[in-house]
């Protein structure tokens, strides 16, 4: 896995000349695909990635994605486009066709020769659809707030949103009535069922003699410095205080001490998608499609149910969307206690790596780029403060539990696929 700490001509570029520098990459490998350079080209997302749509007379829509720097070789990508294409062939899971260039090949490299940078292109079927949304989903309602009060300087909004978080944790534990619908419901089962589709696949599946994936192990979400594939620490006194920190740490330490007991047999560790959010799902009709592999690799399988609630851990009927997830997950696979008992600790974990996401990207921020177009200091406040608060419960519950069994299997030997570095 290609993850380094480079900073070249293009990471001193202002924010606007990086998204226009993207936009002439994707445009000089139009042609590669057989696409004309007048091609309509549409900006989806940048936020890690950039992600188009490209139409043209007579040809069909595809989607572009116009890989980062320093994040993914083409042995990674040609990895993930493998697994998709094998995922398809032997499960009834919806996903977007890898569309092979004009050379074959599924990975093109466009070189800036001016910028000393070589960026990896894949494309995409296109999909009909739209993210499927529960009734009770509030994140909207959060982002409406944010804009509404976007003008307001930020040495006011910023304490406010603190305070926010520590009222709305508060007040959801008293209201613990779920307003889900029998729609809703359905929709976190399938989120489940599918997770469980990827899972048993996962556990059968012949690797390319070339595959190289990141694992989402403790050390790839809290290695230190850029050996975490989040590259930045939760350790940032700009959004937490000493104490506030002095929690994450002792929460941090308490997962790694519950993870070296869980273990990593291939019952419970293998290849997963890994952001399995509706954010990432495309429903169209009956039929949900998963979408967004870039981040696929080897973890537990029980941090896939983490990786469907990011984002949302502060809702009050948690539990009950967690218990809809595992309800499809069991059509498909078995859930034991022991990883039951896990789920909040993937959950924090998940959500620490998510914050440091978050503090990554705030200065990367465009209109109209997806989920980073709302992340503004404010949003990061109130998601580091109810970061804090979810882990001074997790302590409270978890500090006394007894660990996880492992199971044993002296035959799998987990491979060491992530801190591959330049």
């Amino acid at each position: 896995m290609m993850k380094t700490q480079h900073r070249g001509a293009y990471h001193e570029l202002p924010f606007e000349q990086q998204i226009e520098h993207v936009k002439r990459v994707g445009r000089r490998a139009l042609v590669k695909w057989g696409y004309p350079e007048r091609a309509t080209m549409t900006l989806l997302n940048f936020t890690e990635n950039a992600t188009f749509s490209v139409e043209s007379d007579g040809k069909p829509t595809i989607i572009m994605r116009v890989h980062r720097l320093d994040y993914a070789s083409e042995a990674t990508i040609r990895t993930e486009l493998q697994w998709i294409m094998d995922l398809k062939k032997e499960t009834d899971v919806h996903v977007a066709d890898p569309v092979p260039s004009e050379s074959g090949t599924y990975v093109e490299e466009i070189e800036t020769p001016e910028y000393g940078e070589k960026r990896y292109v894949v494309c995409f079927s296109y999909l009909q659809g739209a993210a499927p949304v529960d009734s009770s989903d509030d994140n909207k309602a959060v982002g409406d707030m944010i804009r509404k009060i976007d003008k307001i300087p930020d040495p006011i909004t910023v304490p406010l949103f603190k305070l926010a978080a520590v009222l709305y944790a508060k007040v959801g534990k008293l209201i613990r009535k779920s307003s889900m619908n029998e729609m809703d419901r359905r929709l976190f089962r399938e989120v489940g069922r599918i997770a469980g589709k990827i899972h048993l696949q996962s556990k059968k599946w012949s690797r390319p003699a070339y595959y190289e994936r990141m694992e989402w192990d403790f050390e790839g979400t809290f290695g230190e410095e850029w050996n975490n594939f989040y590259g930045e620490s939760y350790r940032s006194k700009e959004w937490l205080s000493d104490s506030d920190i002095g929690v994450l740490d002792r929460c941090v330490a308490l997962i790694k001490r519950r993870l070296d007991s869980y273990g990593t047999s291939p019952d419970r560790y293998g290849m997963i998608h890994s952001d399995l959010r509706t954010a990432n799902l495309l429903q169209h009709g009956d039929v949900i499609s998963v979408l967004d592999f870039d981040d696929c690799g080897q973890g537990w399988y029980m941090y896939e149910i983490a990786g469907a609630v990011a984002l949302i851990e502060h809702r009050p009927d948690l539990d009950e969307i967690i218990q809809e997830i595992v309800k499809g997950y069991e059509s498909v696979l078995p859930v034991s206690q022991e990883d039951r008992d896990e789920i909040w600790t993937f959950i924090m974990m998940r959500r620490i790596g998510m914050l440091q996401s978050l503090i990554s990207r705030i200065s990367c921020v465009m209109p109209g780029s997806g989920e980073a177009a709302e992340l503004t200091p404010e949003i990061l406040t109130f998601y580091a403060k109810g970061t804090v608060i979810l882990a001074q419960d997790y302590l409270k519950k978890y500090k006394e539990k007894r660990l996880p069994v492992p199971v044993a299997d002296p035959v799998f030997t987990k491979p060491s696929l992530h801190h591959i570095h330049k």
